[in-house]
């Protein structure tokens, strides 16, 4: 996980052994918001709806829903290969100046060894982050 502008260390909660992963915000599909609960292995899933006009970046009901699933507690889970994955939206919305509030990002180690990280607003000048960018940059 990359997060420039982000003061290390972070905050980092490691479960007790066996602990269930919570509920959260696992990836999107067309018009829906996928949410995830259980360990890998016997995961359910939930979707929400969602008008999904335009680029995901830039979608204002997008950026609410998560805005709110994040004011609920669910964490989002970090997907490296998915370039807008809702972490790494939050992640470029924080950037920018569109999210002003630290979310949390579910990470799995192994099979049902996971650990979340809470993610912190960018400063400038911290890991070599000088500013806004593009998304996808």
């Amino acid at each position: 996980m990359e997060h420039p502008g982000r003061r290390p260390p972070f905050d980092v909660y490691f479960p007790a052994p066996g602990q269930a992963a919570p509920q959260r915000v696992s990836h999107l599909r067309p018009g829906q918001v996928v949410l995830a609960a259980g360990a890998q292995a016997d995961t359910a899933y939930d979707t929400l709806a969602f008008d999904d006009h335009g680029p995901r970046w830039a979608n204002l009901a997008l950026r609410r829903m998560l805005a709110d699933l994040n004011a609920r507690g669910l964490p989002f889970q970090y997907q490296p290969a998915d370039l807008e994955s809702p972490a790494a939206l939050m992640a470029w919305w924080q950037e920018n100046g569109l999210l002003d509030c630290s979310y949390r990002e579910l990470s799995w180690r192994g099979p049902g060894d996971w650990l979340l990280t809470r993610i912190d607003l960018p400063q400038p000048g911290v890991l070599g982050w000088d500013g806004p960018r593009p998304f996808g940059h």
